[in-house]
């Protein structure tokens, strides 16, 4: 079975090979914080206050608000602003600013989110006050990074502000490619796509603490499809639910990455920073990040058992009758095969459907229609629809990005074209130049202009369109051609 596999796939651009010496994808990953291992203590005069959960999950920040059952609170894990609210039941101490009260003992547990509650055939109902909330629906669909990227989102957000929307609803359905039939790429799921993510997930973790400035809206996720890149999307919001076929996976590839460069320790460091970066967008929704080293580790053994009419993860294999396999360790007969792997039916990692999420609290329900679904959030009688603009702007940034895709497949043939022409003379050979420079500088503009987010290096690569930098080598390679040419 290949095991390999890359932060990227290389394509041949054979058709600017006498343009374009220098090609391939760049890929530019951030440093991520690495996740404290230790609570911190409270410190006199410290202007934070910190909530210590009966799990030994720990943040520090701030209470915005308090009520009888529940606590809001806003604050920073993994450089990753969040601004979530939390029941008291599952809350053992606060300390609030300027205490010099100690963590309770049980808070020196090695912290992780708090381990949602699995849900009973009778499902608990929703505690929102529903009474006349506007809601605003948003459908994602399409390939992830192209029809599903930040600017649609993030203009539909607004139009959502600018109604007064009290709730967002975005159905998440993102195509993901498994046929069994096709050779597999040695990328057959690739976790780097986290850092395309990062674009969308900010809206929710920067831009709404940011804009919203009086009441924040309740941001709700459908998921119908989230593999891959958008598997973290709807993870870094607390309140998910399940379509019946739904799948949320596809990082897996984790363990394989770096394979061949530098030694165990460099390689080790890579892919633990990038993990870490991945965990802290599943703690700011408020889920235990131990799903996420799961989806991601080929390794990492995770189960679970029911206590009390609860799951409880806990890593390692089943012992007994009430405790449950999530993912083995893929070794020898452990392991998947890679056509399970890129469809997501085995269990070297995990990739959650909707009974196993709704089982362990990932997801609140599982709901088959968009009536389902406003039933189970309680907006069914008492919610009101407010239709705004989010169906038009992703209509139009989809249609818009189609065409810019026409176009640069226009200009590859035009550029495939060009010829000097006879006499073959000096000025034949700077005319065939200037309309080499010509497309190259439209394909340019296109690259980087407002599409580009949605131009991903695969869809790039496997029609045979150059990168940015590629172009700019081969535009000043034409110049020096010039300087040197005689009449």
């Amino acid at each position: 079975m290949n095991r390999r596999a890359h932060a990227g796939t290389k394509h041949p651009r054979t058709l600017f090979a006498c343009l374009l010496s220098v090609a391939g994808m760049i890929c530019s990953a951030t440093n991520p914080s690495l996740a404290y291992a230790e609570p911190p203590k409270a410190v006199a005069g410290s202007g934070a206050d910190i909530l210590i959960f009966r799990d030994g999950r720990t943040l520090t920040g701030t209470i915005l608000s308090e009520t009888a059952t529940s606590i809001k609170f806003k604050g920073v894990v993994s450089g990753i602003p969040f601004e979530s609210e939390y029941d008291k039941k599952d809350i053992l101490k606060t300390i609030k600013r300027d205490a010099s009260a100690e963590p309770a003992p049980e808070s020196k547990l090695a912290p992780v989110a708090a381990t949602p509650e699995a849900r009973t055939a009778s499902p608990e109902p929703v505690t929102h006050a529903a009474d006349g909330q506007k809601y605003y629906w948003i459908d994602l669909t399409g390939t992830f990074g192209e029809q599903i990227t930040q600017t649609p989102l993030r203009d539909a957000i607004e139009d959502a502000r600018k109604n007064n929307a009290d709730c967002i609803i975005i159905m998440l359905d993102a195509e993901w490619r498994a046929n069994p039939l096709e050779k597999l790429p040695d990328d057959t799921s690739n976790f780097d796509e986290i850092f395309r993510s990062e674009k969308l997930t900010e809206i929710f973790t920067e831009d709404i603490p940011k804009n919203w400035t009086t009441k924040k809206p309740r941001i709700v996720f459908w998921v119908k499809q989230a593999m891959a890149g958008a598997a973290l999307l709807p993870l870094v919001c607390p309140e998910i639910y399940f379509a019946p076929e739904a799948r949320l996976g596809g990082l897996g590839n984790l363990s394989f990455m770096f394979e061949g460069v530098g030694d165990d320790v460099v390689r080790e460091k890579q892919r633990s920073l990038r993990l870490a970066h991945a965990e802290g967008w599943a703690n700011a929704g408020g889920h235990d990040v131990r799903l996420i080293r799961a989806m991601a580790r080929m390794e990492y053994v995770l189960s679970y058992r029911i206590v009390n009419g609860k799951a409880e993860l806990f890593e390692g294999l089943p012992t007994s009758g009430n405790e449950f396999l999530l993912t083995d360790d893929g070794k020898e007969q452990n392991a998947d095969t890679v056509q399970d792997r890129v469809a997501g039916v085995g269990n070297d990692v995990l990739t959650l459907k909707a009974d196993t999420a709704y089982t362990i609290g990932v997801s609140k329900k599982t709901v088959e229609t968009r009536e389902e679904l406003l039933s189970a959030m309680g907006l069914d009688r008492t919610g009101v629809f407010v239709k705004g603009r989010s169906a038009q702007i992703m209509k139009d940034w989809s249609n818009g990005l189609e065409n810019v895709k026409r176009r640069l497949k226009k200009l590859r043939d035009d550029l495939g074209d060009v010829r000097v022409q006879a006499p073959g003379d000096f000025a034949a050979r700077t005319k065939a130049r200037g309309q080499r420079t010509k497309i190259l500088t439209e394909m340019l503009g296109i690259l980087e202009g407002r599409f580009s987010e949605g131009l991903t290096p695969r869809w790039l690569g496997q029609n045979q369109i150059p990168d940015v930098q590629s172009i700019k080598y081969a535009l000043e390679q034409i110049k020096v051609e010039q300087l040197k040419d005689k009449k």
